[in-house]
C-alpha cells in the first residue's frame, strides 16, 4: 500500500513538473500599450496626427443635394433638375525647416435625374512654403461670391472653378501678398472664329495678383496674358490680356460677417476672363469668342464685366444676401455684340455646424444680335434652387 502512495504522489509531482515547464517554455504574451489617435490642434478642428509620424491629417466631404428650376427656352431642355453630388478628400499637413508642406485633394460624383457623370477632381495640389502646384482654384479669382448658382459671364466672376497650374506667393507683412502663376491655357480657351481655330498649346496663360488684406476687408488686382495661336500657319500669333480690380467691405455695423463687395474686369483677347467663356441663357448657347481670323491677322474681342454683392447676417446662423453683374461681348464685324445682365438673391440657414440649408431665386436677360440668339431679339430667364449640404 505504501509502494502504490508513493508511486501516484510521485507520478503526480512529475506532472506538476512537466506542465510547468511547458507554460515556461510557451510563455505568455504581456499587454501592449495601447497607441491613442492624438488631435492636432495646430491646423484646426479635424486634424489628427498620422501614427508614426509627425504629419497631421483631415478627412474631408461632403453630401450636397439641391433642386433647380429653371424656365429654359428650350423644350429639349429640362425645367427642373434633381442633383446629388457625394464629395470626399483629405488635407495633409507636414511642418518642415522650409515651412510647411501640404498635400490637398478632393473631389466628387454625381447624378443628375437620371444622368450621372464621371468622378470630377476639384482639387489636387501640393504646396511647399509659397510654391503650389497642380490643380487650384485660379489665382484671377476674388472668391468673394457666395451664391449657390455661381453666376458666370455677367460681372460676378470668370467662368472656370478649377485650373492646372504652378504658381508662387510672397507675403510682404502688413497684409499684403503677390502670386505670379502659369496657368494651362486650354482651360481659358473661348474660340477663334477662322484659321482653322486653336491650335496647340505653345505658352500657358501668365496671371498675377496683387493682394491687401485688413481688419476693414480686402482689395486686389489682377492680370493676365493668353496666348491666340490658330492651326493655320498664315496666321500671325497674337495676345490676349485681361484685368480685374475689386474690393470687399467688412460690415460689422449690420452684424458680425456681413459685407459688401464690388468687382470689375476688362478683356482683350481674353473672353473666358470675363465669364464670356461659353455662357449659356435660358438653354441657348451664346456664340462668344477670343478672336476673328481677317485675312492672316487675328483682330480680339473685347469684353467687360461689373458686378457686386451685399450679404446680411440676421444672426449667427441666418444671413441672405444679393448679387447682381452686368457684362458686354464685343466680337469683330458688324452687330456682334451681345449684352447681359443677372440678379441673384440668395438666403441660408446653418442648424448645426456643418449642414446648410438654403435657397435662391435669380433672373438673368440676354440681347444680342448675333449668334444663336436670333437678331435683334433678347431673351428672359428664370431660375431658382433649394439647397441642402453636409460638410465634414
Amino acid at each position: 500500500m505504501k509502494l502504490v502512495k508513493s508511486l501516484l504522489l510521485g507520478s503526480a509531482a512529475g506532472l506538476v513538473a512537466v506542465a510547468g515547464a511547458s507554460a515556461a517554455d510557451l510563455g505568455v504574451k504581456k499587454p501592449t500599450a495601447v497607441e491613442y489617435v492624438k488631435t492636432c490642434p495646430t491646423y484646426g478642428a479635424g486634424f489628427f496626427v498620422v501614427p508614426g509620424t509627425t504629419s497631421c491629417l483631415k478627412i474631408v466631404g461632403r453630401v450636397r443635394a439641391d433642386y433647380i428650376f429653371n424656365n429654359d427656352l428650350t423644350r429639349a431642355a429640362d425645367k427642373n433638375t434633381f442633383r446629388a453630388r457625394g464629395y470626399i478628400g483629405y488635407d495633409h499637413r507636414t511642418a518642415t525647416e522650409y515651412g510647411l508642406l501640404r498635400t490637398y485633394i478632393r473631389g466628387f460624383i454625381g447624378r443628375d435625374n437620371n444622368a450621372a457623370y464621371a468622378p470630377v477632381i476639384e482639387y489636387a495640389f501640393i504646396q511647399f512654403g509659397g510654391l503650389t502646384v497642380g490643380r487650384v482654384t485660379p489665382v484671377w479669382e476674388h472668391g468673394w461670391s457666395w451664391t449657390f448658382n455661381g453666376g458666370g459671364g455677367l460681372g460676378v466672376h470668370s467662368d472656370i472653378s478649377y485650373v492646372n497650374s504652378i504658381g508662387y506667393t510672397a507675403s510682404f507683412g502688413g497684409g499684403f501678398s503677390a502670386t505670379i502663376a502659369l496657368d494651362d491655357n486650354r482651360e481659358r480657351r473661348t474660340a477663334i472664329t477662322g484659321g482653322g481655330g486653336y491650335g496647340g498649346q505653345a505658352m500657358p496663360d501668365i496671371v498675377g495678383k496683387l493682394a491687401y488684406d485688413a481688419s476693414w476687408g480686402s482689395a486686389y488686382l489682377a492680370g493676365a496674358v493668353h496666348q491666340l495661336r490658330t492651326v493655320s500657319p498664315l496666321v500671325s500669333t497674337k495676345y490676349g490680356w485681361a484685368i480685374s480690380g475689386g474690393v470687399k467691405f467688412q460690415l460689422p455695423m449690420l452684424a458680425k460677417g456681413s459685407n459688401l463687395w464690388l468687382n470689375a474686369a476688362y478683356a482683350d483677347g481674353a473672353s473666358s476672363y470675363t465669364g464670356f467663356g461659353g455662357t449659356t441663357i435660358g438653354g441657348f448657347a451664346l456664340a462668344t469668342s477670343d478672336a476673328v481670323v481677317v485675312g492672316t491677322s487675328l483682330r480680339t474681342t473685347r469684353t467687360w464685366t461689373i458686378g457686386g454683392g451685399v450679404q446680411v447676417y440676421f444672426m449667427p446662423t441666418v444671413w441672405a444676401g444679393i448679387v447682381a453683374g452686368y457684362g458686354q461681348h464685343d466680337a469683330t464685324g458688324a452687330a456682334n455684340t451681345i449684352r447681359s445682365a443677372e440678379v441673384i438673391g440668395t438666403v441660408g440657414w446653418t442648424p448645426v455646424a456643418g449642414f446648410l440649408i438654403g435657397g435662391e431665386v435669380g433672373y438673368r436677360n440676354v440681347s444680342a444680335s448675333a449668334g444663336v440668339i436670333p437678331a435683334g431679339t433678347q431673351k428672359d430667364n428664370f431660375f431658382g434652387r433649394l439647397r441642402f449640404q453636409r460638410d465634414f
